[in-house]
């Protein structure tokens, strides 16, 4: 659980109904949620150049923080959790104020250091969270394939499903989401990185390296989501099929808006 940041090369490759593919490099933090780090240049639910804050995390009212809310999550989904289990947070930070986290996980393990599970924490660009549990242990990390029920992008259903493959967290990082349909998959994404020793030193340095991280996220998502819209990949509004939109968190308007 020694905190730290991993270095990452992302990958996004649709396969259907038109090819395409883009890449980038990000960051993400990595921190055990009962003993954050006290680092300059990292704030802890408060400015800096740098920083983790509870709201921008699972949040349903629990006063104790993300872990808090993250356990009373659990308790509703009836997912059986130790309760003294350690939680590692993997995730991008706030970078000058601004928060912007396409997906986060959420790695667990006993108090002897056992893997227990992994929950993908996903966010939409309406700001719309959904949590998904992985669970299906292999004896390099978590697989399990879930149906979405979730408004990621206007270019696949939300009937469509996820399929999670989680490395265990340690020196590396592995992450691969595949979107499948009825027919297989259509979009594949990789997250996989190196872990870098978590410093003021190194903080200040990815400040350089990696400016406006997340504003550079959100503005690749659009860019590329426009360079699919002019190829008319056909797509899917968020008001369609809201019936289908189930256990979101932080619902927008187009969920819950009265139609009469």
């Amino acid at each position: 659980m020694t905190p730290c940041l991993y270095e990452c090369e992302v990958m996004h490759r649709r396969l259907k109904p038109k090819q395409k593919r883009f890449d980038y490099r990000i960051f993400m933090l990595s921190v055990d949620l009962d003993d954050l780090p006290q680092v300059p240049f990292l704030g802890l639910n408060r400015f800096n150049l740098f920083a983790l804050n509870d709201r921008d995390h699972i949040d349903l009212g629990h006063p104790g923080g993300i872990r808090a809310n993250l356990f009373a999550w659990m308790e509703q989904q009836k997912i059986a959790c130790p309760a003294d289990a350690r939680v590692r947070l993997v995730t991008l930070p706030r970078v000058l104020g601004y928060a912007f986290k396409p997906v986060s996980f959420y790695y667990l393990t006993s108090q002897d250091g056992d893997p227990l599970f992994a929950i993908a924490e996903v966010r939409n660009t309406y700001h719309e969270m959904k949590l998904y549990l992985v669970d299906g242990a292999q004896s390099n990390g978590w697989q399990r394939t879930v149906t979405k029920e979730f408004y990621v992008s206007p270019f696949s259903d939300v009937r469509d499903s996820f399929n999670f493959k989680l490395g265990h967290p340690g020196e590396t990082l592995a992450v691969k989401i595949d979107n499948l349909d009825a027919d297989g998959i259509t979009l594949v994404s990789a997250v996989n990185g190196a872990s870098k020793p978590l410093t003021a030193r190194r903080l200040l340095w990815f400040g350089i390296k990696y400016p406006l991280l997340s504003l550079k996220v959100i503005l690749m998502i659009h860019w590329q989501a426009l360079k699919l819209w002019t190829r008319k990949v056909p797509h899917f509004t968020k008001s369609a099929n809201r019936d289908a939109q189930t256990d979101v968190l932080r619902p927008h308007s187009s969920l819950t808006q009265n139609d009469d």
